[in-house]
């Protein structure tokens, strides 16, 4: 739907939308952001006005980036200009394009952009928050974040944010984009109906979850515990194989970490990457970092995590010595 101007509130920053309706942010009154900070404004514009850029190391043939300023060319969707932490400007490539088209690459690629040319530190993740903390769960793209994320905010917990996840530099997870991102087998799984869910994008079977159907956090929270996912084996007849691992090296889990930041290509590019390694250490040296081995099948994994405190778990958990951590490393 395309409205005339639309205000936000999400990652403690206030955004203005103007000729684009985003319902995956959540709403507030102009009222209510009367002597606010600055508002961040979205708004349509053509490309055509955008000054040249002389190409950088990092750039490819859809992204061009130079300090405070990026493009991202997303073919048969459209155009994104990031500028400063303080501007999206964005470009429909032709008719057929949807709004939803142009607010899914929105709030990925341009949000986290901005947020990285803010200087905030943002992990590819979910993050979640129960009694006051949070956890922020890491993986590969088809490791199961978001299904993990729905798992447990039917076991109590809300959601703070989905896919990016912005952290202070004191330590606090930031409110975000309180979505969820389900495949349709997911979603039939958790007894789901597909049909009553807008798709992410024209053409995919992968659905948005958002407004009243996602328990959501509100306030920004300390971050308790980092847990990085995988899928273990339903038939391997090692118990160790169920257990929340810690990683213990220093090297490991710098690496472990470093290797989840969203788009390093974009802190790089952008002139971030000092800023980046200093907030990456800072949190490292402040929140324990685990392995979370997620059994096979949705009902197996719910079961499982009703059996487990992830609030607590990655601070008592053991882990290898860190020589194997770090041999480990090498192997892989």
């Amino acid at each position: 739907m395309t409205v005339s101007q639309a205000h936000y509130r999400a990652f403690e920053l206030n955004w203005r939308s103007q000729g684009l309706a985003i319902p995956e942010l959540p709403g507030c009154s102009l009222a209510a952001l009367a002597g606010a900070d600055p508002l961040i404004a979205i708004e349509p514009e053509e490309p055509d006005s955008w000054p040249q850029l002389e190409p950088g190391p990092h750039d490819t043939p859809f992204l061009r980036m130079a300090r405070g300023d990026l493009r991202l060319t997303v073919d048969d969707i459209g155009r994104f200009r990031i500028k400063d932490g303080e501007r999206i400007a964005w470009h429909r490539q032709h008719s057929g394009v949807s709004d939803q088209d142009i607010c899914t690459f929105l709030l990925g690629s341009a949000v986290g952009a901005l947020l990285i040319q803010r200087g905030i530190l943002v992990l590819h993740g979910n993050a979640l928050e129960k009694d006051g903390q949070a956890i922020v769960c890491m993986g590969h793209s088809g490791a199961g974040k978001s299904t993990l994320a729905y798992a447990l905010m039917q076991q109590g917990w809300r959601l703070l944010a989905d896919d990016l996840v912005a952290i202070s530099p004191d330590g606090l997870v930031l409110p975000g984009i309180p979505r969820i991102k389900l495949w349709h087998d997911a979603a039939k799984a958790f007894d789901l109906d597909p049909v009553q869910l807008p798709p992410i994008r024209q053409g995919m079977h992968k659905y948005l979850l958002m407004g009243e159907a996602v328990q959501r956090a509100t306030e920004a929270v300390p971050l308790q515990a980092l847990y990085l996912i995988h899928q273990r084996r339903h038939d391997s007849p090692d118990p160790e194989a169920s257990r929340i691992t810690r990683i213990t090296s220093q090297k490991a889990a710098a690496l472990r970490l470093r290797n989840q930041a969203f788009r390093p290509r974009f802190v790089r590019g952008l002139g971030q990457e000092g800023l980046n390694f200093m907030a990456l250490a800072r949190l490292q040296s402040r929140v324990p970092l685990a392995s979370l081995p997620l059994p096979a099948g949705i009902a197996a994994m719910q079961d499982w995590l009703e059996q487990q405190d992830l609030l607590q778990a990655v601070a008592t958990a053991e882990g290898p010595a860190p020589a194997e951590q770090d041999a480990e490393l090498v192997s892989a």
